[in-house]
């Protein structure tokens, strides 16, 4: 126990983590600093705008850039950081291409870079139970994957689903192979009913076999989540021969049914005592990002999920396009 005591506090008197935030003034970004400001593991060096994003990635202060950008600008702006040896970390999705995120995972790993996504989802801590459950087979093992998603905003058309799933739910795609595992196919059918016009039901087979899943966007212009940004509910079913684990979440508010719960033959169990607070997130953000830059600790979400969420995305659009499954 001693020594125990002995190894965290040499822990604790480690050099925190300089860090810059750089782009605009979005309320992720002011939350995100929030954190950093608060945790005695972390000094923020910089929180400004990208204009001068080179000359502060070239003067070897920062150890990490958190990047805040405009979906279209984010793999020019972090490929700047690469290049001048600064690890960096961005929102989901970190490119708009496949192709950039190769490009990206090439320049990390040639310099032994770390690049960190900020894919929310996987650092909630009601899903990486769930994870945790699924992989431990409580609920035997593991068939379907119903994820559904309540959006208040107005449908989206047809031609643009692709990338409108991809700006807006490729790190909930992200998820589904956090839960579940790689997906090998995808198809997508747009929803033309008079009560949910322009609903998504994206289905994905999954490559362990025997197991499936979709996800469905739906837009309920009635739906009612207190929230200073777009109202959005979402519901993760994970099905198995032996039982059910279900994640209900309504950003912006606290969730007042269990959060977490798990039925199996004559066994039941909710967690109501998980953070269920959205914004614990980015507190677990930068405890992950002193783990992984002071002690070496493997990243939670990195730049393969995320390809991985937008390959999902963007083969989904295809689907509905071409009418037919698509393999990823």
């Amino acid at each position: 126990m001693g020594f125990l005591r002995r190894l965290t506090s040499l822990e604790d008197k480690r050099e925190p983590l300089a860090v810059a935030l750089v782009g605009g003034s979005a309320e992720e970004r002011r939350r995100l600093e929030s954190a950093y400001l608060s945790n005695p593991k972390s000094r923020v060096i910089f929180s400004g705008g990208a204009e001068n994003l080179g000359q502060l990635a070239r003067s070897g202060k920062a150890e990490l850039i958190e990047i805040f950008a405009p979906l279209e600008q984010r793999a020019a702006l972090a490929s700047l950081c690469l290049e001048a040896g600064v690890n960096v970390s961005t929102d989901m999705p970190p490119a708009a291409e496949p192709g950039q995120i190769s490009v990206l995972q090439s320049r990390a790993g040639q310099r032994g870079l770390v690049f960190r996504v900020r894919n929310e989802c996987l650092y909630y801590e009601p899903y990486r139970k769930a994870a945790e459950i699924i992989a431990d087979e409580k609920i035997g093992y593991h068939t379907m994957l119903r994820m559904v998603v309540k959006r208040k905003q107005s449908p989206v058309p047809e031609q643009e689903r692709g990338q409108w799933l991809l700006a807006n739910e490729s790190g909930y795609l992200a998820l589904a192979e956090y839960l579940s595992g790689r997906v090998e196919k995808v198809f997508m059918l747009g929803g033309q009913t008079r009560s949910r016009p322009g609903s998504m039901l994206v289905g994905l087979k999954f490559q362990k076999p025997h197991r499936f899943g979709y996800l469905l966007v739906d837009f309920a212009p009635e739906l009612k989540i207190r929230t200073f940004n777009e109202p959005v509910f979402r519901q993760v079913w994970a099905t198995g021969t032996a039982g059910v684990v279900m994640v209900n979440r309504g950003e912006g508010q606290l969730w007042r049914a269990p959060v977490l719960w798990l039925r199996a033959k004559d066994y039941s169990r909710s967690w109501e005592l998980l953070q269920d607070d959205w914004n614990s997130v980015y507190g677990a953000m930068v405890e992950e990002s002193f783990a992984v830059l002071r002690q070496g600790r493997p990243l939670i979400s990195g730049l393969g999920l995320a390809g991985s969420g937008l390959r999902y995305a963007l083969h989904a659009g295809m689907s509905l396009t071409q009418g037919r499954e698509l393999l990823v």
